[in-house]
């Protein structure tokens, strides 16, 4: 563990994210609502690479590409954020990096979020901007990267294309939301970031009575048989970490092409976080995947 990541650790403590989920549930939308939408890039993404905004079937799709011109490769990026909160500035930087670092064209899609949405509603979305990517680009050229609740949809996307992409990366993926069980809860002192209230409420308000047991977008229950190679990066001080065997053994089953990068004692979407050396590492092997 390096000196950096123990400051963020300590800086994190300090803002105690969590509060956020232990709001009354009116309050708690109405910060969603005015704190957590967003509704264009940051100007240093604009400085930096080239942005198309597209109003596409109602939400926003961005594609970003260097300022060169892109390459043949291309990068669908969900965010994370509980299917209810929009991306923050670290999703932006990582987009940013991963542009950069592998000249691709990246898809960046504003998804529907919770608790206006559904999660059905998200996943019908990002199917059809996967549907339109492959219009313009071939599927063997395309990685799908996804971090907790984009994770998650990641695999659904994944799941119900006809033409794969060539590879999907996972970044600390929500797995055994269905279960807010004692081992989830065993790991909440060490989690950072989530609770198992958080998942309740994604649940309940996002997720909405789906029947995870056979959904395409629950990680731990999908069939994975025919996805192409997956990259699986997590931290053992996150509560998804509780069922992270389940997933591995899951994903094994289906004979997939498996790599997994485990961080020890780093909290949840630790890869995703590019000023610390062990997220920096993590974004040089996932643009070596990209481009391989």
């Amino acid at each position: 563990m390096s000196l950096r990541y123990k400051i963020l650790e300590q800086c994190i403590k300090a803002v105690d994210i969590k509060k956020i989920y232990d709001m009354p549930e009116d309050v708690l939308f109405n910060y969603l609502r005015t704190k957590h939408r967003a509704y264009d890039m940051p100007e240093f993404v604009y400085k930096q690479l080239n942005v198309t905004k597209t109003d596409f079937n109602g939400n926003l799709l961005f594609k970003l590409e260097p300022l060169c011109g892109a390459g043949n490769k291309v990068i669908l990026f969900i965010h994370g954020g509980g299917g209810m909160m929009c991306p923050t500035r670290l999703h932006y930087r990582m987009a940013v990096s991963l542009v950069k670092n592998t000249g691709a064209a990246l898809y960046f899609p504003f998804y529907p979020l919770g608790p206006e949405a559904s999660i059905s509603q998200s996943c019908e979305w990002l199917d059809k901007v996967y549907k339109e990517i492959i219009k313009t680009h071939s599927p063997e050229n395309i990685t799908i990267i996804g971090d907790s609740a984009g994770a998650a949809l990641s695999v659904s996307v994944c799941r119900g294309a006809e033409a794969k992409p060539s590879g999907i990366v996972l970044i600390s993926p929500a797995v055994g939301i269905e279960k807010h069980d004692e081992k989830m809860k065993r790991l909440e002192e060490k989690d950072l970031m989530l609770s198992v209230r958080t998942t309740e409420i994604i649940k309940k308000h996002w997720i909405k009575g789906v029947n995870l047991e056979n959904a395409d977008f629950c990680t731990s229950t999908v069939d994975y048989s025919g996805f192409p190679p997956v990259r699986l990066y997590y931290g053992t001080n996150e509560i998804f970490y509780a069922h992270i065997d389940e997933l591995i053994e899951k994903i094994k089953s289906g004979g997939v092409d498996l790599k997994v990068t485990e961080g020890k004692e780093l909290c949840h979407d630790w890869a995703i976080i590019g000023f610390i050396p062990e997220g920096r590492r993590a974004l040089d092997k996932i643009c070596a995947f990209v481009t391989r």
